[in-house]
């Protein structure tokens, strides 16, 4: 299988693109700086494992339809995307200028809607495969000083929804994953803040790990999974 992610140079994207490549998959990955793509790349290699990597900005459709085009090229397809990629602004929404909601949206929400796209396109010639999308337990209990980014999680739950019925005549299943509060570089700062408050809200009184959440996404890409399509797994 060839699996592309998004992000996927730390936390939860790093985490699962080793995990594919671990378990055999062909695994390109991007991110939005290229010394990003090249430290990931690199400490893949020293644990023998070679991905193919590009800097990518995936609000820029041209930009990340051309990295599909060459994934494709590299690879001869593509069977699963993980649309990853995603910032969080840490303000009110009546405190957030208009560019940094745009900005959230085109990175968080445009980025999944083209995930749609190239699925629509990539996965289809290849009679079927996975689409996967990264939602927040912030899209259900949204917290006062990320509402922003809450909202873009929250619309992409709704359209992954509707991408499962438009794209299961193609044999493509789409889905979800909402994760709990994961030890990532986005959240550190986060953690290191509110760590015992944040890991009392989880039933395991901690939060978790990326790589626990890497698991859950290789079972969705999986053919263990295959009448799982429409929904997003809670992971917390």
């Amino acid at each position: 299988k060839v699996a592309v992610g998004t992000g996927g140079t730390a936390g939860i994207g790093y985490a699962t693109a080793e995990l594919f490549a671990r378990e055999g998959a062909q695994v390109a990955i991007c991110s939005s700086k290229r010394a990003n793509v090249d430290g990931a790349l690199k400490k893949l290699a020293a644990k023998g494992l070679k991905l193919y990597g590009e800097a990518v900005d995936v609000s820029d459709r041209q930009a990340i339809f051309a990295f599909a085009d060459k994934v494709e090229k590299a690879y001869g397809g593509i069977d699963v995307w993980v649309s990853n990629a995603g910032i969080m602004i840490e303000r009110k929404i009546i405190d957030t200028p208009e560019d940094l909601w745009q900005k959230t949206m085109d990175v968080n929400l445009k980025s999944v809607y083209y995930g749609g796209l190239i699925a629509a396109d990539k996965i289809r010639k290849r009679g079927g495969g996975v689409l996967i999308n990264a939602a927040s337990f912030a899209s259900l209990m949204p917290s006062v000083g990320t509402g922003v980014y809450a909202a873009s999680k929250g619309a992409i739950i709704n359209m992954t929804r509707a991408l499962a019925g438009e794209l299961a005549p193609f044999n493509i299943r789409v889905v979800g994953f909402i994760p709990g509060v994961i030890e990532t570089p986005m959240t550190a700062g986060w953690i290191e803040k509110k760590g015992k408050l944040l890991a009392s809200q989880h039933a395991l009184n901690r939060v978790g790990r990326a790589d626990e959440i890497a698991s859950a996404l290789l079972f969705l890409a999986s053919d263990y999974a295959s009448f799982i399509t429409g929904t997003c797994m809670e992971i917390t």
